[in-house]
């Protein structure tokens, strides 16, 4: 029995649903920047203020739609309790990538290298965008095509850690990453938690999740599931990451005002 195509590499599809959530649940949608042809959105709640929010972001590297349809499944399946979260979204920073199966962008940048500079109009107005704002915890969206399981990178600066609890999140649809090593890093149990020096990114780029750590967020994660799996299974542990960090926002917003 053949299975009904996917549309993960389905840009208009993946659009037009995320305008479909911002319709449902009334969440603000605004294109901010056109790349290659294709336009870029952003969604933000009315709930969201310059302090306390959430940042969500994925397809930055187009070769990982399972980041795509993991965070836009999330919403959909959230649809009631979306405009009540402080939330700043990007579905998709890299359209033509995403089309077209690839990591870079059409001129050939990787644009999670890019963040120092503002050469990239996306990025650049990102940025701009995301100014005002501290998050309490922003997660970046991506896969790894030599990944055997789950893992995911925490960058060291609020306790309690939160690393464990994600990993556990995702654990019933996908196994932990078994390598004690992961991009010349130590892991432990698919976790890499680490303190950066900045000037080691002034050669190799700006990611994403170090620009967002030195200046816009107190937690910052980049999950990372493998892109060998079956796209369901992915799908499913990045939608159980993403609820499992709302979910630990809204228990550290609660307990902070207990105290």
């Amino acid at each position: 029995m053949l299975q009904a195509p996917h549309h993960a590499h389905d840009y208009k599809h993946l659009v037009s649903r995320w305008r479909s959530v911002a319709r449902a649940s009334g969440l603000f949608m605004r294109e901010f920047a056109k790349e290659s042809g294709y336009p870029v959105f952003f969604l933000k709640s009315k709930a969201l203020q310059e302090t306390g929010g959430l940042y969500f972001s994925a397809g930055i590297h187009g070769d990982e739609p399972g980041a795509t349809e993991g965070l836009v499944s999330w919403a959909e399946s959230r649809i009631k309790q979306l405009s009540r979260l402080p939330l700043m979204l990007f579905p998709c920073l890299n359209p033509w990538g995403l089309v077209n199966n690839s990591r870079i962008d059409a001129r050939g940048r990787d644009l999670n290298r890019v963040f120092q500079h503002d050469e990239a109009c996306a990025i650049h107005t990102l940025k701009q965008i995301i100014k005002p704002y501290r998050f309490d915890c922003a997660m970046m969206l991506h896969e790894d095509y030599d990944a055997q399981g789950v893992y995911l990178y925490e960058l060291q600066r609020v306790r309690p850690y939160w690393g464990e609890d994600l990993l556990d999140a995702a654990c019933p649809f996908l196994p932990v990453e078994t390598r004690t090593r992961i991009d010349g890093r130590k892991a432990v149990l698919g976790l890499v938690r680490r303190k950066i020096n900045p000037k080691r990114f002034q050669k190799m780029g700006f990611p994403e999740a170090i620009y967002l750590h030195l200046s816009h967020a107190e937690r910052t994660f980049t999950v990372e599931t493998p892109s060998e799996f079956g796209l369901d299974q992915r799908v499913q542990a990045q939608v159980a990451m993403i609820g499992e960090c709302v979910k630990k926002s809204l228990q550290q917003r609660q307990t902070a005002r207990r105290s």
